[in-house]
């Protein structure tokens, strides 16, 4: 099973695939950022992004970028497909509550995308502050190629407030050019 979205293996980006166009997949490493005296409310941010107890392996992964530069070039990305963020994020969010509806069980999303919600005790508080805190478990959407993409309620939330898809290497990134095409909302 090919896994994109959930590996472990942050130091090997998944590999090439076929059926999105290149020019929507960002495989490139990144510089590591420059700060350039930093505001003191981005480094919190940076902070609050990092690894922690509350998030584990952070809401950055393995990205170099800076929380603005990934927003940016999310933003780009989703302009470049044709398509809207409320678009997206509505397919998101259908496909996350359809598979929580089946308390565990796998659902059809669509053909050839399956989805299974894990529940897991406890609630995980924004890095944003003023967010609140949000349930955890997650929802794991597999295409029938074994792609896989890890969706949890504050993710979403993530998206919606403040466009964070998250950095590339992290588990609960939601790569918005894969997301699309996952969900077959490409224009």
């Amino acid at each position: 099973m090919t896994t994109f979205h959930g590996s472990n293996d942050h130091a090997n980006p998944p590999p090439a695939d076929d059926s999105v166009p290149a020019m929507y997949t960002d495989q490139t490493a990144h510089p590591a950022p420059v700060h350039p005296k930093q505001a003191p409310e981005a480094k919190a941010l940076e902070e609050r992004l990092g690894a922690s107890r509350f998030s584990g392996e952070g809401f950055l992964g393995t990205d170099q970028r800076t929380v603005d530069q990934i927003i940016a070039a999310d933003v780009r990305t989703i302009e470049q497909l044709g398509i809207t963020k409320a678009a997206l994020l509505d397919a998101l969010r259908a496909a996350f509550e359809k598979a929580r509806a089946a308390f565990g069980g796998e659902v059809e999303i669509r053909p050839g995308l399956t989805a299974v919600a894990h529940e897991s005790m406890g609630r995980i508080p924004s890095p944003f502050r003023g967010d609140g805190v949000f349930e955890k478990g997650d929802v794991v959407l597999t295409s029938a190629t074994g792609e896989e993409l890890v969706l949890t309620a504050l993710g979403l939330a993530l998206i919606e407030k403040h466009d964070f898809f998250q950095g590339h290497g992290s588990r609960y990134r939601i790569d918005p050019a894969r997301a699309a095409h996952l969900l077959g909302i490409l224009a």
